[in-house]
C-alpha cells in the first residue's frame, strides 16, 4: 500500500484506546509515506500527551480552533484539503455529535465539514456500543456514506469482556487502502484467489512439494479486496498473517484445493489461480511412516488433477487467470510459446508468467517480476517490484482489459 501525496486527519478522542493510535500513526507516516495532521479532543488529551503524536507526525498536534498560528477557516481548510478524516479511536460521544451535526470544537466542525470523508474506528464500553441510541446514530452516519470500522469483542478496560475493543490497525490500514486507493471495480463480484504450495503425501511425515510462499497469492487477494470484491482465500497453511476481511479457506492437497475451489465456482466471477499446485502426486499415500529397514523399492507417481479445467467445465462465464512458471528469459520463445498453450488449453483469459530462477522473482521472494498474456494477445511486461505492487499492476490490467472485452 502507498498513501504518498495523500493528506489524512487523524481525530483522536477520548477513550483508553487511543495508546493504540500511536502505532497507527507511525505507520501512516513512516511505512505508507501519508501526510497526517493529528486533532486531538480535550478528552483526549487526559489520556495521552501530544508530544508522541507530533513526534510520530513531525506536525503541531492541533486542538482549538482559535489558537495557534493560522487560525483564519482552520476548520474548513482542514477538512477540504484532506483526502481523508479518519477518527480512531471514535468514542459513543464523537459519533453522536457527527450523526446529529452538532460542532462544538475543532475535530467535531471538521468532520461537519468533510462529511462522509470520514472513517471512524468505534472503541467504548459494549454497553455504550449496544444502546440502542448509539446504533441509531451508527446507521444514520453509515446510511449517509460515513466509514465505520465495527469494534471486535474481546477484553475490556473496565475488566469485563464483550464488543467494543478498537479492532487491529491492520484493519483500520485496510480500510484507508481501501478508501484512498481502491476504485471499486470489482463491487459486487465474488472473486476466488488460490495461493501457496500444495502438499502431496507419501505417509503421514513426507510429502512432496515445491517452495512457493504464498506471497503473490496474498497479494492478489488483498488488492481485490480493495478493489471492493467479496473474496475467497484458499490457500495452504502457511506463516503470513490472517488477510482482514477476506474469508479464507484452508486447504493442503490438491483434490482439498480442486473441492474448496468447486464448492464456490459455480457463483464466482473470477478465478485468480495464483496457486502453485504440485503436479506430482503419490498414487498411494501409506498409512503409517515408512521404515527405512523395510526399504522403498519405488515411488509411484500421478499427476494432481487440473483445477482449472475443472473449474471452466463448471462455470464457463467466469474471467480465469492463471500463472505458468517457466525457467527462461522472456527473450527466449520457448517459454512464452508454452505459457500461451496453456492459456489456449485451460481456456484462461489470462495467464501470468515468471521465471523463478531470475534473482528476486518467484518463490519464497517479497519481489517479483512478470509478464501478463491475454487470450486476445495482449501482453504486458511487469519489471521487477513488490509483489503487492506486481498484484496491483496484474489486478488493474485484467479488471481494464476483460471489461473492454466484455
Amino acid at each position: 500500500m502507498s498513501l504518498v501525496n495523500k493528506k489524512i486527519v487523524l481525530g483522536l478522542t477520548g477513550g483508553i484506546a487511543i495508546y493504540k493510535s500511536a502505532g497507527l500513526l507511525r505507520r501512516l507516516v513512516n511505512d505508507y509515506e501519508a501526510e497526517v495532521t493529528v486533532i486531538m479532543t480535550d478528552a483526549a488529551r487526559q489520556f495521552m500527551t501530544p508530544l508522541i503524536f507530533e513526534t510520530f507526525s513531525h506536525k503541531p498536534v492541533l486542538s482549538d480552533m482559535f489558537a495557534g498560528p493560522k487560525i483564519e477557516t482552520r476548520h474548513v481548510d482542514l477538512a477540504t484539503s484532506a483526502d481523508l478524516i479518519l477518527v480512531a479511536p471514535a468514542t459513543a460521544n464523537i459519533i453522536a455529535k457527527a450523526a446529529h451535526g452538532i460542532a462544538d470544537d475543532l475535530l467535531s466542525t471538521v468532520i461537519l465539514v468533510g462529511g462522509n470523508k470520514t472513517l471512524f474506528a468505534l472503541a467504548m464500553n459494549d454497553g455504550m456500543y449496544a444502546n440502542p441510541i448509539t446504533q441509531e446514530n451508527i446507521n444514520r452516519l453509515r446510511q449517509l456514506g460515513y466509514g465505520i470500522i465495527e469494534p471486535e469483542e474481546g477484553q475490556l478496560a473496565c475488566q469485563t469482556s464483550g464488543r467494543g475493543r478498537l479492532v487491529d490497525e491492520r484493519v483500520i490500514l485496510a480500510h484507508v487502502d481501501r478508501r484512498l486507493n481502491g476504485h471499486s471495480w470489482l463491487k459486487g463480484k465474488k472473486v476466488i484467489v488460490t495461493a501457496g504450495p500444495t502438499r502431496e503425501y507419501i505417509d503421514p511425515i513426507r510429502f512432496i512439494s515445491n517452495r512457493s510462499s504464498g506471497k503473490m497469492g496474498y497479494a492478489l487477494a488483498e488488492v481485490a479486496m480493495r478493489e471492493g470484491a467479496d473474496v475467497i482465500l484458499i490457500s495452504r497453511p502457511c506463516v503470513l498473517p490472517e488477510l482482514v476481511g477476506i474469508k479464507t479457506v484452508r486447504v493442503e492437497t490438491s483434490a482439498e484445493m480442486l473441492s474448496a475451489v468447486l464448492a464456490n465456482a459455480t457463483t464466482a466471477d473470477f478465478l485468480i489461480m495464483a496457486a502453485a499446485v504440485e503436479d506430482l502426486s503419490p498414487t498411494q499415500m501409506h498409512t503409517q511412516k515408512i521404515k527405512k529397514d523395510n526399504g522403498l523399492r519405488e515411488l509411484q507417481l500421478k499427476y494432481a488433477p487440473d483445477i482449472i479445467q475443472a473449474f471452466r467445465e463448471a462455470n464457463q462465464q467466469a474471467c480465469v487467470v492463471g500463472f505458468s512458471v517457466e525457467m527462461e528469459s522472456p527473450d527466449q520463445p520457448g517459454a512464452k510459446a508454452r505459457s500461451l498453450a496453456k492459456l489456449k488449453t485451460k481456456d484462461m483469459d489470462f495467464v501470468v508468467w515468471n521465471d523463478p530462477g531470475t534473482n528476486g522473482v518467484g518463490f519464497a521472494h517479497d519481489t517479483n517480476a512478470v509478464t501478463l498474456l491475454a487470450r486476445d494477445g495482449g501482453e504486458w511486461n511487469f519489471p521487477l517490484a513488490s509483489k503487492r505492487a506486481i498484484a496491483d499492476q496484474i489486478l488493474t490490467t485484467v479488471i481494464k482489459n476483460y471489461i473492454k472485452n466484455k
